[in-house]
Parts: C-alpha cells; structure tokens; sequence
C-alpha cells in the first residue's frame, strides 16, 4: 500500500480509503489509485482486514423467491447500494424455508458478516425470535415486524386501497387471494366494510401455504375459479402479488370471462409483469427503489452504532395505486 501510494503521489490514508469505498476522495485519486492497483496485481487481503479492523465489509441478504420480479428488483436495488459504498453482498434464496433461514443466520455470524437485509414472506415468521438475538444489525425489507427494524409499505393501506378500486369499479361481490392472516386481506376487508359490503359478499381462496411458489395449483385454483364463481354479477379479484393477478387474467382469457366487465383484477407490487399482460393490470404500488436504499441506509446506520443497547426502527412507506385496464 505505501509503494501505491508512493506510486500515485498519496498519503497511506488515501490509498486506505480507495479500498473502504470512502466517499472523502475525489473520483480522479480513485481511477489513478485502482489503475495502479490493477497494473501492479495488487488486492488487500480482506481476512486480515477483517480480522485487524474487526469488520468484514459483508452485508448477507436474504430472499424468498429470486424468480419473482419483486425480489428480483429488490436484490438488484440492494446489490448497487453495496458497489457503491464499498460492501461486498452476499445472496440467498430461502425458498421462504424458516429451517434454512435459520442456518444462514448462523453461518453468517461464524463469518462475521457486518449485518444483514432479509425479506420474510409471513409476518409471524418462525424466524423473529432468532433474528432478535443475531450477533449483527437485522432490517427487515418490505415488511414491517414489531421488535425488528424493518421497512415496508403499509399493508393495511394497500388492502384498503385495493377494496377503494373494486368498490368503485361497480363490483358487487369481492374475492382475495392469499393467506387469510395477510395484512393486505385485514386491510381490504376492513375497508370493504367500512364502504357498506356486506361480510357474506367477502371471501378467500388460496388460503394454504404452497400459495407461495405452486404456481401450477394456483393456474388450477384460477380456472376452477373462473368456472364456479363467474355470474351475472360483477365481480372484484385482489390477489397477493401481481403473478399470481397475472395467473388470473389467463385464466379469465382460457374461460371467455370479460376483463374489466365482468371481473376487475388488482394485484400487489406493481412489477414489470403489469404491462406484459393484456389486459395491463391495476395493482397496488410498492415503491421498491425506496424500499431497497432506505433498507441499506437503516442497516448502515445500525451498523455504526456504537451503542450498546440498539432502538428499533420502522420505517413505514405509503402504498398508491397504479391505475392500468383490469
């Protein structure tokens, strides 16, 4: 490091702060100091870094399901904050298995990771108490936990939002699709009887755990849906995220019910499969850029702290609607 910085006309602090990812140096010091770096093949060593500085850079990440667009963005979103501020991320997919979380909990504390974001598909995880007790800051993305630091939309919001759109759209009866213990349906039932809908006019289907990644059971619980449900009455459909709205619409398609006439759709996330499907579809807004950094920026935070004894911190976002053709 001092023939780097001897090389590039720095002090040893400089070429110090290069590698941190310190924004207390110009661009121009940067580029001259790494293209020495990469002339000369030189690379700190990160375990004696680790083991001098008593940090390690790591920030682990946790996620259910990679394949949908939401966790996707979100893992992207994350990721670029890590580049920038010189971390190194580390990604899992959890498959939403509480066991297998619960083992990259530990593992990442034996490799001393500097904290970690994870996002948890139920709001009485298995995994709450064992992340209350980690040895490293913990934020909760896109979901708001007591006891944890967390940042999410609201979800009560999104579900009353969701019966606003349907009850002004001329529906008559309301289905959800998803678990019966999700804010979202607390939110949209709520709502829906705060308008005057009568409770009897309310239902849920799809309330078992494999909603979650059986997408082929849902494709089937749609069409039956399609076939029993569809009347001379308008019907209004919430569903849990937009893939599972989005199964709804091809289904809608595969058994001749008219999209919005007689079945308007909301989903949830407001991803990029939302203008893939004819009709696009309404769906309520999760601001995921926001999401991602403010995460980031309350884990860096809590990383720093020197404190002892940590406050716990909710970041609660506003849902909104956006507003296409279902």
């Amino acid at each position: 490091m001092q023939d780097l910085a001897d090389a590039a006309g720095v002090s040893l602090a400089t070429v110090s702060r290069v590698f941190s990812g310190s924004n207390k140096v110009s661009e121009k010091t940067k580029e001259k100091v790494m293209e020495l770096v990469k002339q000369s093949g030189f690379y700190p060593n990160e375990t004696a870094r680790t083991m001098a500085a008593g940090k390690s850079r790591l920030i682990a990440v946790i996620l259910p399901d990679i394949e949908n667009p939401f966790f996707s963005k979100l893992l992207s979103e994350v990721e670029e904050n890590c580049v920038k501020n010189g971390y190194t991320m580390i990604f899992f997919n959890s498959n939403g298995d509480s066991e297998k979380e619960r083992d990259i909990v530990i593992k990442m504390m034996a490799r001393q990771a500097d904290g970690m974001i994870i996002c948890m598909t139920k709001v009485k995880s298995e995994m709450i108490p064992v992340l209350r007790t980690a040895k490293f800051p913990v934020v909760v993305m896109a979901r708001n936990i007591d006891g944890l630091n967390s940042v999410g939309i609201d979800h009560l919001e999104g579900g009353a939002i969701a019966a606003d759109y349907l009850v002004d759209g001329q529906c008559e009866s309301f289905y959800f699709f998803g678990l019966q213990d999700d804010e979202k349906f607390a939110g949209y039932k709520n709502q829906l009887l705060k308008r005057g809908i009568e409770e009897e006019k309310i239902h849920v289907f799809g309330d078992q755990d494999w909603y979650f990644r059986d997408f082929d059971k849902a494709s089937e619980m749609m069409n039956e849906f399609m076939q029993k449900e569809i009347n001379s009455k308008k019907i209004g459909l919430f569903c849990v995220n937009d893939l599972y709205a989005v199964k709804a619409i091809n289904a809608a398609h595969k058994n001749n019910v008219k999209i919005p006439e007689q079945l308007s759709i909301v989903g949830f996330d407001n991803t990029m499969v939302c203008n893939m499907a004819f009709p696009a579809l309404t769906t309520v807004n999760q601001p995921l850029d926001e999401i991602a950094a403010k995460s980031f920026e309350l884990l860096c935070k809590k990383m720093n702290q020197k404190d002892d004894v940590q406050t716990i911190e909710k970041i609660v976002l506003h849902a909104s609607l956006a507003k296409r053709e279902s």
